[in-house]
């Protein structure tokens, strides 16, 4: 008995200890048993959603960039990579991810949930996916109730409104090859018939006049403290006739030590943090001018009220 009552403890400081070594990983280096544990923690120690985004963002931090690193699993019809993987991420699935894993109560349930945050109405295709933040992402997951426009709130009289038409047609008309992604023993005929099937999936869609209020960046520094911690920020660039989009990247707002930083997937790099004021400064000289930021704030669609 005596020896009994000694060993008892002992499993329980090593099962401490084995929890508080994930909580200080990146995903990318855990198991499945340690992102449960993981998300399990962030969930008893922060109860409001925006608190949890910002704990479960910092466990990517370090996560290398790719581009299009998600697809629509083994049975996808034309991009069969993982519909969930936390090897590499870029701008929009590291905010996908981290708003899933924010949400669920462990890794399943942040897998149904990141198909309805990924997928209008959750129905998993490539025609579904929310490729646009402009007319698919920012709507979708507000429609789905997963985040809520507060840009307004933040600008006051300053907020502006930026417009763009976006032809999904001439989207999907320029894919390429590169673009059919998971089919190894496919021919090369084979895939060039899946290509133009690819292709005509625009081919009814009409276009789409996208409207986006946001915060101009003139107001930024003066601002920039009053954006909550958590707050998803979308950069929001002027219309040209030579890009397909408005909104060119997603990042969170982070609120740390009194000052504000950009956590976001780097192109070419890695998640990191940078202060707000030097990221924003890069675009100054920008040939694509940046607007402002449109500000969408997470939500837990199953809560009526957010704490």
């Amino acid at each position: 008995m005596r020896f009994k009552a000694l060993f008892i403890p002992l499993i329980f400081l090593c099962w401490d200890c084995t929890a508080q070594s994930a909580l200080n990983k990146s995903f990318d280096r855990m198991n499945n048993r340690e992102i449960n544990q993981t998300i399990s923690e962030i969930h008893k120690n922060y109860p409001r959603v925006s608190q949890r985004i910002v704990e479960i963002s910092a466990h990517f931090l370090g996560i290398p960039y790719r581009l299009g690193p998600l697809g629509e699993g083994s049975r996808g019809e034309f991009d069969r990579k993982p519909l969930i993987s936390f090897s590499a991420v870029d701008c929009t699935t590291f905010v996908e991810e981290t708003m899933a894993l924010s949400l669920a109560r462990d890794l399943n349930e942040a897998k149904e949930i990141l198909k309805r945050i990924r997928y209008k109405g959750g129905v998993v295709s490539y025609q579904t996916r929310n490729h646009f933040p402009s007319v698919d992402w920012i709507p979708n997951n507000i429609a789905a109730g997963f985040i809520k426009d507060i840009t307004a709130r933040i600008a006051g009289p300053d907020v502006e409104v930026a417009s763009k038409w976006i032809s999904k047609e001439k989207w999907y008309r320029e894919k390429k090859i590169s673009d059919i992604t998971g089919f190894p023993k496919m021919s090369p005929e084979e895939k060039e018939n899946l290509l133009q099937a690819l292709r005509g999936l625009g081919e009814s869609m009409p276009d789409e006049e996208a409207q986006i209020p946001y915060l101009p960046i003139r107001d930024f520094e003066e601002r920039l403290a009053q954006i909550p911690s958590g707050t998803i920020a979308n950069l929001v660039r002027a219309d040209r006739l030579d890009k397909p989009v408005l909104i060119s990247h997603q990042v969170f707002i982070i609120q740390k030590g009194g000052e504000t930083y950009i956590r976001h997937a780097a192109f070419d790099s890695v998640v990191k943090d940078v202060p707000a004021l030097e990221y924003f400064s890069r675009y100054e000289s920008s040939k694509w001018p940046l607007l402002g930021i449109n500000l969408d704030e997470v939500v837990d669609p199953n809560k009526s009220q957010n704490k």
